[in-house]
Parts: structure tokens; C-alpha cells; sequence
């Protein structure tokens, strides 16, 4: 188990906390199961860190992704009786749909462990459970959508506008820096390539191509059972 705690270690210690997505100060965080969706890339992994790294305490918490090699021999369960025998309080559980019989264990982990809260993520078409336990009374779910376009003016450019209506903003009542930039010229760029957060590394369309490749042969196929013919009629059809 060291391997999870070392890896966890290593993630929080590279992880910014300069811009907090929205939801997260929507989300209630004390609750005991609760799980934020949304598609690959929005996010999700980065707000689960920066809420640590802001709010926890790092002996009482653990980050794990579903898919760690540890899943190979231990179950997710097992996991986490042992992160609570040790002083665990938080336990983070990020790509959780990776996991075989993910909802049964969370269930379990409910149930049995009343003393650990536990958060997980998912890709919200992989959230449409067929069968097996039923978390709807248990968990408070969330949707993490990719940014806004003012989300995407403060990490591009660094300006830290408020949530405007739509009246304050046809009423033209909105605070911005207009003898610095044309927010028109600012918004078409931001369709372009300003709804995933990693538009300021390099190869943003690549990464996004990887992405769409990631739903379309990875996640739909599997979770709906496709067969390789029909993934393929898919990206036809994109």
C-alpha cells in the first residue's frame, strides 16, 4: 500500500492550485459518498488534488486511480479497510468506471466503513449503471462540464471576472478590461481550443483527437458491448 501513498505524495506535491474550477465550491464536500462526473480531460483528477491539497489533511487522506496496478492483486474494498485501519478519513477515487464491480465495492465500502467518506470520479456515459448495486439514495452526484469561457479568461489571461446573468451582461453592467482586449476576438478563440483545461500545454488538437479516439474505441464499446464495426461506424458519424 506504501506504492498508493508514495504515488499520491508525488501527484499532490505537482499539482497548482492557482485556478479552482467553479463546482468546487458547490460540492458538498463533508457528505459521505459523492461522485463528480463529467467527460475525459475537463478536469475532474485536478480538482480532486487541489481540494486536498487546500483542505485536507494529507495523513488522513489518499488519492487513487482505479486503474493502478494495485487493482491487479487487492480489491478496492480490501484497500480501503486497510487506509482506515491506519488513521483514514478521505479516501479519493478517481476513474472509478476502470474498476470491475465498482459500484458493489463502493456500496460495501459504504456500508461496512461508516467512518471513511469517500469521493470518486467517472466519465458520465460510464455512470449509467446496468445492474448491480444502487448507489442513487447513497451517493450526492455532481457534473464537472469543461470550462466556461470565463474560467477560460482567467487561466489564459488571468483575469478574475464574476458570474454575470444574462441581464447584467445585455445591459452591458459587466466589469471588464475593454482598453486591453475585445472580448468577441477573446471568445472565438475560446471556441477554438478554450473548453479543455489543457489548452496551455502544447498539441492541444492532438490530445483532443486522443480523447474522442479514447471514447469512441475505449469507453462506448465496452460499456454498450459494440463490436469493432460498429465503434468504427461511430467516427463515421463524427
Amino acid at each position: 500500500m506504501e506504492t498508493l501513498f508514495r504515488s499520491f505524495r508525488t501527484q499532490l506535491e505537482h499539482t497548482s492550485t492557482e485556478v479552482v474550477r467553479f463546482l468546487h465550491d458547490q460540492i458538498a464536500w463533508d457528505s459521505r459518498l459523492v461522485a463528480i462526473l463529467g467527460a475525459r480531460g475537463v478536469g475532474k483528477t485536478t480538482l480532486l488534488l487541489q481540494h486536498i491539497k487546500l483542505y485536507d489533511r494529507e495523513d488522513e487522506s489518499l488519492y487513487v486511480t482505479a486503474d493502478d496496478f494495485y487493482f491487479t492483486k487487492y480489491r478496492l474494498f480490501d484497500m480501503a479497510y486497510q487506509f482506515y485501519n491506519l488513521g483514514g478519513k478521505k479516501l479519493y477515487i478517481d476513474e472509478i468506471h476502470k474498476y470491475k464491480d465498482w459500484s458493489r465495492e463502493v456500496k460495501n465500502i459504504y456500508d461496512q466503513i461508516p467512518g471513511l467518506q469517500v469521493i470518486y470520479t467517472g466519465s458520465s456515459i460510464l455512470d449509467l449503471e446496468k445492474g448491480g448495486a444502487d448507489l442513487s439514495r447513497r451517493k450526492v452526484e455532481y457534473r464537472l462540464p469543461g470550462l466556461s469561457f470565463r474560467e477560460y479568461l482567467a487561466i489564459s489571461r488571468g483575469y478574475r471576472l464574476p458570474v454575470y446573468s444574462l441581464e447584467d451582461i445585455l445591459k452591458n453592467k459587466v466589469d471588464f478590461p475593454y482598453n486591453l482586449e475585445r472580448p468577441l476576438q477573446l471568445f472565438k478563440e475560446y471556441l477554438q481550443q478554450g473548453y479543455y483545461p489543457f489548452f496551455k500545454e502544447k498539441g492541444y488538437y492532438i490530445r483532443l483527437r486522443s480523447i474522442l479516439n479514447q471514447a469512441l474505441e475505449n469507453d462506448i464499446p465496452i460499456f454498450a458491448k459494440m463490436n469493432i464495426t460498429t465503434a468504427q461506424k461511430l467516427k463515421r458519424l463524427l
